[in-house]
């Protein structure tokens, strides 16, 4: 997602694809003995919409990583 971004392209992590199996597995060629647990979308934001100016609240840094060795 990173790298995506380094690029100028945005992303969006897509929690589950298990009801689109059948579909992506066709699309894709995905054998069946490979499980498809999540995906990301790949493209360009639209910064008119409403949607993607929503910012949700983040724990601070050190409530939620412990650094070791410093």
């Amino acid at each position: 997602m990173l790298l995506a971004r380094a690029e100028g392209l945005d992303t969006c992590a897509q929690a589950s694809f298990v009801d689109f199996d059948p579909v992506i597995r066709g699309e894709l060629a995905i054998p069946d003995d490979r499980i498809i647990v999540c995906g990301m979308s790949l493209g360009y934001a639209d910064d008119t919409e409403r949607v993607n100016a929503f910012r949700s609240d983040r724990e601070p840094l050190d409530a939620v990583v412990t650094f070791v060795g410093e």
